[in-house]
């Protein structure tokens, strides 16, 4: 499928045999068990000539048009996933927030990618990877609070997805004016967000 200038492969049309859904663990906007009801999936990857940039948000971006325009015209489609952040994404939600992205507004952090409890009670993004090669932490301290600590993880990956890669600590304000510092991890692997 071509889409402003880039072609796309979509797996599993009939008469071809279709993948399985995958798993999630994130949902979004979708009941607890819709997905077990369906035996059938579609999938949508960026073709060949764009195997090198398809962590690139341009190709991301046009990518997920396309996917909302499909969804659009799919009256069985269900809901679409995103396997980087192992979310599930309703119909409704997801070409919601892929529109208002694309008209401008913020990154669809809640469906590319997930949000976490860990065992110690801080907040971890899942997929974010995908886009920086790096997850983001919102330490305990600043996540007793779940929906105030998800609204700023939220906040934060979308600055990280277009900023890129974080090398160097950065001393931010939070909405709420309190004074945070964002760090990379010992490993890197994570950016770690606590109080000043």
């Amino acid at each position: 499928m071509l889409r402003d200038g880039m072609a796309f492969d979509l797996i599993g049309m009939a008469p071809g045999p279709s993948p399985v859904p995958p798993q999630s663990r994130h949902r979004y906007g979708v009941p607890e068990d819709l997905i077990e009801t369906r035996k059938a999936a579609l999938i949508l990857r960026p073709g060949l000539h764009l195997e090198g940039g398809a962590y690139s948000l341009p190709v991301v971006r046009v990518m997920m048009d396309l996917a909302c325009a499909l969804a659009r015209e799919l009256d069985d489609l269900c809901a679409l996933s995103w396997r980087p952040a192992s979310s599930l994404v309703g119909v409704e939600f997801f070409c919601n927030s892929i529109t208002h992205w694309i008209e401008g507004g913020p990154f669809p952090a809640l469906g590319l990618t997930g949000l976490a409890t860990a065992p110690d009670g801080g907040l971890h993004s899942e997929g974010l990877v995908y886009f920086i090669g790096q997850e983001l932490r919102v330490e305990p301290e600043l996540a007793e609070d779940k929906m105030r600590a998800a609204q700023l993880a939220v906040r934060l990956i979308n600055q990280l997805v277009y900023e890129g890669r974080m090398e160097a600590r950065q001393q931010i304000v939070a909405p709420d004016g309190m004074q945070l510092l964002m760090e990379p991890s010992i490993n890197k692997r994570f950016i770690r967000v606590r109080r000043a």
